[in-house]
C-alpha cells in the first residue's frame, strides 16, 4: 500500500493451535520476520476475506489517519493497514516478543473513528502455544488476543515499551462494506469468449469477439441459453457466493451456494419471460445486489400466435356447439312436430266421434217430431240441419274457426234444438271482441250447449232459458253458458260421451299449446241451474 504502510500477505500450512494459522492471511511490515529480534505486530484475518480486497482494499480510515499528523508523529513508518468483511475477529500476534522480556512490552485496542479505547494501556498476559509456533513456522510470539468493531469502523492496535512515549508497532484493521457487481456479461452469442477467458485468463479477445451488454433492461433472444455474470470479487470456493432466482415474481430457486468455485454466477436453459437474480456474498449477506433481465418469447410463445390459436379454438368450439345446438334443436323440432301430428291425429279422431254424435242426437230430434205429426216442424228442422251440417263439415278441416263462423254455427244449432223443446236463448257478445280476428278451436262449445239443453232445460219447454255469453277478461277470453234447469252435483261424475270428448280434446289442445291454456269450469249455484266456463286463456297476448 501507498504512503507509509507496508502490507505483505503471508500464508503458512496450518495446525489447531490458539487460532488456526493456516486459514488466516497474516500482515506485517516488510522484512520484519528476517530477524527473530525484531518488533513486529502481525494482523491475521480469515482468509475468504482476501477474496474482496480487489475490490475494497484500501479505506476511507486510512486515508484520514494518513493526513492526521498527531496520528503519524508518535508512531513509527510501517504501519500495517488491512480492510476486512466479515464479522469474525481480526487476532494480533507481537513478533519479537517472548517469554524473557514479554514484561518490556504493554498494548492497546481502540476504536475508530469513536476512539473510544476497548483495551487501555495494559501487560501483554499470553503468549504463542507449542501448536501455533509449530503451524506458523515462527518462533515464540506474544498474542494480543482477537478483537471485533461493526461495519464502518476500524480497530487500532499500538505498542510501547513500558515508559516510552513513542510507538514501537501500529496496526489498523477496518470492516467496510462488501456488496456484489457484476463487472461482465456473457450470453451464448459470446460463450467462447468467456470460455477463452477462463481457460486463459491472460488472453485478450480479438474486438469481433467483443459484445457488450447493459445491464439496464436486459433484453435476450429467445434461443439463448446461456447467461454468465462475472463478479468483482476473487472467488475460489462456491460457498462464498450465494444467489436467488426469480421468474415472473416467482421463485425457481431460492437462496443456495453457487454452482462453481470461481467469481461468476452461470445461469442456462431459460424459458420466456421476466426474471430477477439477487445476489450475495456469504461475509455480509445483509447486502443483496439485485439485477433484471427479460427473455423474448419463441414465436409459438407469442401473444399474437396465442390470440390466433386462442381465436381459432373459439370459432372450432363454437362451430362444434353450434352443430351439436342444430342438430339438437332439428331432432327436437322433428320430435314435436312428430308429437303435434300425433295430438292432431287424435283431435281428428275425436272431433269425428263428435260428428256422429251429433247428427244421432239430431236425427233423433227429427224423428221426435214426426212421431208427433209435426210434419211442418220436421220439415223446418231438417231444412235447418242441413245448414249446420254444411257448416260443420267446413269446420271440420279446420283447427281453428273465426268466431264470426262459430256464432253462425252456434245460432244455427240453437235454432234447431229450440223447434224441438220451445226454449228461450240470448247471445251476447263483448263489445271489445273483434269476431274476425278472433279464432277458436272449432265446435269446442258444441257438446256443452247439448247438454245444457237436453239434461237442463228440456223438462222446461218454454220456460227452458239458455244463455250465451263471449267476454275478454284481460288476456283471456271466456265462454260462460248458463241455463235454469234444477242443476246437479258437480262432485258426481257424469258419464256423458260428449261432455268426456269435450275434456279429451281440452287435455289434447293445452299438450299441443302450452302458452295458450284452455280450462273447464261447471258450476251449480243455488237456484242458478248450471253454468259452464271455457277460459281461453292468453288469448290475446
Amino acid at each position: 500500500m501507498r504512503l507509509f504502510w507496508f502490507i505483505f500477505l503471508l500464508v503458512s500450512p496450518s495446525l489447531i493451535a490458539q487460532i488456526n494459522w493456516g486459514e488466516y492471511s497474516q500482515s506485517f511490515p516488510q522484512g520484519a520476520l528476517d530477524k527473530p529480534e525484531t518488533v513486529a505486530l502481525i494482523l491475521t484475518i480469515p482468509k475468504t476475506n482476501n477474496s474482496f480486497w480487489v475490490t475494497q482494499e484500501n479505506s476511507p480510515h486510512f486515508l484520514s489517519l494518513e493526513k492526521d499528523s498527531s496520528f503519524r508523529k508518535i508512531r513509527a513508518s510501517n504501519v500495517v493497514a488491512r480492510t476486512t468483511f466479515d464479522d469474525s475477529k481480526a487476532h494480533f500476534f507481537l513478533h519479537g516478543v517472548n517469554k524473557n522480556n514479554v514484561q518490556e512490552f504493554e498494548f492497546r485496542v481502540m476504536e475508530y473513528p469513536s476512539q473510544q479505547l476497548l483495551v487501555s494501556w495494559q501487560n501483554i498476559a499470553q503468549l504463542t502455544d507449542e501448536a501455533l509456533i509449530k503451524s506458523s513456522a515462527l518462533p515464540q510470539m506474544a498474542y494480543l488476543g482477537g478483537y471485533k468493531t461493526s461495519l464502518g469502523n476500524a480497530l487500532i492496535v499500538d505498542v510501547r515499551k513500558k515508559g516510552a512515549k513513542k510507538i514501537a508497532a501500529t496496526s489498523i484493521v477496518a470492516w467496510e462494506t462488501i456488496r456484489p457487481a457484476a463487472t461482465g456479461i456473457f450470453t451464448s452469442e459470446n460463450l467462447d469468449v468467456f470460455l477463452q477467458k477462463l481457460q486463459y485468463p491472460w488472453a485478450r479477445p480479438t474486438s469481433k469477439h467483443i459484445v457488450n451488454y447493459s445491464l439496464d433492461n436486459l433484453q435476450l433472444p429467445a434461443n439463448n441459453a446461456h447467461l454468465i455474470f462475472t463478479l468483482n470479487a476473487e472467488i475460489y470456493t462456491k460457498n462464498q457466493v450465494q444467489y436467488q432466482l426469480m421468474h415472473n415474481d416467482r421463485i425457481v430457486r431460492p437462496w443456495r451456494d453457487n454452482e462453481y468455485d470461481n467469481s461468476f454466477i452461470w445461469l442456462k436453459d431459460f424459458s420466456s419471460g421476466r426474471y430477477k437474480i439477487q445476489i450475495r456474498y456469504a461475509v455480509q449477506p445483509q447486502h443483496v445486489t439485485e439485477y433484471a433481465f427479460e427473455v423474448a418469447p419463441h414465436w409459438y410463445q407469442t401473444w399474437w400466435f396465442k390470440t390466433v390459436i386462442a381465436g381459432i379454438g373459439m370459432v372450432v368450439v363454437g362451430l362444434g356447439v353450434f352443430i351439436y345446438l342444430l342438430i339438437r334443436q332439428r331432432r327436437r323440432t322433428q320430435q314435436e312436430m312428430a308429437h303435434k301430428q300425433k295430438l292432431q291425429l287424435e283431435l281428428k279422431a275425436l272431433y269425428a266421434q263428435l260428428n256422429p254424435h251429433f247428427i244421432f242426437n239430431a236425427l233423433s230430434s227429427i224423428q221426435g217430431l214426426i212421431n208427433h205429426q209435426n210434419l211442418k216442424g220436421a220439415n223446418d228442422y231438417l231444412a235447418d240441419f242441413a245448414q249446420l251440417l254444411r257448416e260443420t263439415l267446413t269446420q271440420s278441416s279446420q283447427e281453428e274457426t273465426s268466431l264470426f263462423q262459430e256464432l253462425q254455427t252456434m245460432e244455427t244449432y240453437l235454432k234447431l234444438e229450440q223447434l224441438r223443446f220451445g226454449f228461450r236463448y240470448s247471445m251476447e257478445v263483448d263489445t271489445q271482441l273483434d269476431v274476425y280476428a278472433t279464432s277458436l278451436p272449432s265446435l269446442l262449445w258444441q257438446p256443452l250447449v247439448e247438454n245444457a239443453i237436453k239434461h237442463g232445460i228440456s223438462v222446461l219447454q218454454g220456460k227452458g232459458v239458455i244463455s250465451v255469453l263471449f267476454q275478454q277478461k284481460g288476456e283471456a277470453l271466456c265462454l260462460i253458458i248458463r241455463d235454469n234447469g234444477q242443476g246437479f252435483d258437480t262432485k258426481i261424475p257424469t258419464t256423458g260421451f260428449g261432455l268426456k270428448l269435450t275434456k279429451e280434446r281440452i287435455a289434447l289442445l293445452n299438450q299441443l299449446n302450452h302458452a295458450q291454456p284452455i280450462s273447464l269450469t261447471i258450476e251449480t249455484p243455488a237456484d242458478l241451474g248450471t253454468q259452464v266456463t271455457l277460459t281461453f286463456n292468453h288469448w290475446f297476448v
